[in-house]
């Protein structure tokens, strides 16, 4: 073989390697985006499914507030509640209609778990049920009673973990390096 030949064998190889490891990336980087994203999806799903049976359990008045978080914190889930108490937090809102005495609506909030980063507990008076719910709670005069008797709201957050090499990514819905993590929240009223 020629020098010449052997020359442009060398140069192709190299240039083959130099494709296959940007394709490696990529490829990778992708693999990992697909992991991620998964990940994500089946917590968020998780989360919303919780706090929407939470809340209709919670609705028909079954058992006691305490009770009823010991329920929620204990579902065998891919939130893994148990094993992380720090990474999660359960506020129960039991918003309960007005009367001739108090015409406006009282809540009664109870909450469990560690995690403050992110969470915004539900405010006084109303625990932040929206406008119009509020207006179904309050005292009717006229009707000698308030038109609904009581809602229930169960707010719950969880902090993700990423389980990838990109997961702390802006890119990939993480908070980034030095930031704060990413925090999902979901609300269910009844």
């Amino acid at each position: 073989m020629s020098p010449r030949t052997q020359s442009v064998c060398r140069n192709e190889q190299g240039t083959a390697l130099v494709e296959l490891s940007v394709s490696i990336m990529l490829f990778l980087f992708m693999a990992f985006g697909i992991i991620e994203y998964g990940s994500m999806i089946n917590e968020r799903n998780a989360l919303t499914q919780l706090a929407r049976e939470g809340a209709s359990i919670a609705s028909r008045n079954l058992t006691s507030d305490q009770n009823m978080l010991d329920l929620l914190e204990s579902t065998d889930n891919a939130l893994k509640f148990a094993t992380n108490p720090s990474k999660y937090r359960i506020f129960l809102a039991q918003i309960t209609a007005g009367n001739s005495a108090i015409p406006t609506p009282t809540c009664i909030l109870t909450d469990r778990g560690g995690l403050t980063n992110g969470v915004i507990p539900p405010t006084q008076p109303d625990c932040d049920l929206p406008a119009n719910l509020v207006t179904y709670l309050t005292y009717d005069a006229g009707l000698g009673t308030a038109p609904v008797q009581q809602f229930t709201v169960v707010k719950v957050y969880y902090e993700h973990d990423p389980i990838t090499p990109f997961g702390n990514l802006t890119w990939f819905g993480g908070g980034g390096t030095g930031n704060a993590p990413t925090v999902f929240m979901s609300e269910a009223i009844f």
